[in-house]
């Protein structure tokens, strides 16, 4: 019997909990909905600006080291390409130069 109460006591404090916090969102709505109704709305001001010049700068910024960091990968690269391109031309003089010191004996 006495667990059966304290079972009871506890769904009705649940119940009351749920019920009050019912009863405050409501209140709580139907306030912003007052506020919402009572405001005033007015038109922009003439100043009405967007600040994205510093992120627009900043982004044009990073753009810019994008590039310049391609155009230096693009410039190593030619510098790669031409060395071996030379080690095959010094290769080839190499081999010639050693075909005519064996035909010299």
């Amino acid at each position: 019997r006495v667990d059966q109460l304290k079972y009871d006591v506890q769904h009705l404090q649940t119940a009351l909990r749920n019920f009050q916090h019912r009863r405050y969102i409501r209140e709580q709505q139907e306030r912003q909905r007052e506020e919402l109704l009572a405001r005033t709305f007015t038109t922009n001001d003439s100043a009405t600006t967007i600040p994205i010049d510093e992120t627009l700068h900043f982004n044009e910024s990073l753009q810019s080291a994008h590039r310049g960091m391609d155009d230096l990968i693009g410039s190593g690269t030619n510098i790669l390409q031409g060395l071996r391109d030379q080690r095959v031309t010094l290769k080839g003089t190499h081999k010639k130069i050693l075909d005519v010191a064996n035909m010299l004996g």
